[in-house]
């Protein structure tokens, strides 16, 4: 019998898809606004911050698991 964890899936790969989208979201928006490496900047910003909050989200759902 294998132990299964009890650390969802949405929260392991939270930090990289915000690292992934972020930017590529924030650069068509700044694309539409003029400015493409700002828009990606900021939109890079925003997505590890999301990101780091799901994972935070995950580790607390995780924790009230054991």
């Amino acid at each position: 019998m294998t132990k299964q964890s009890h650390f969802p899936f949405w929260g392991a790969i939270a930090i990289p898809a915000g690292a992934l989208w972020g930017p590529v979201v924030g650069g068509g928006v700044g694309w539409f606004f003029g400015n493409l490496l700002i828009g990606a900047a900021i939109g890079a910003a925003i997505g590890i911050g999301v990101g780091l909050s799901l994972f935070a989200a995950a580790v607390v759902i995780a924790s009230a698991k054991l």
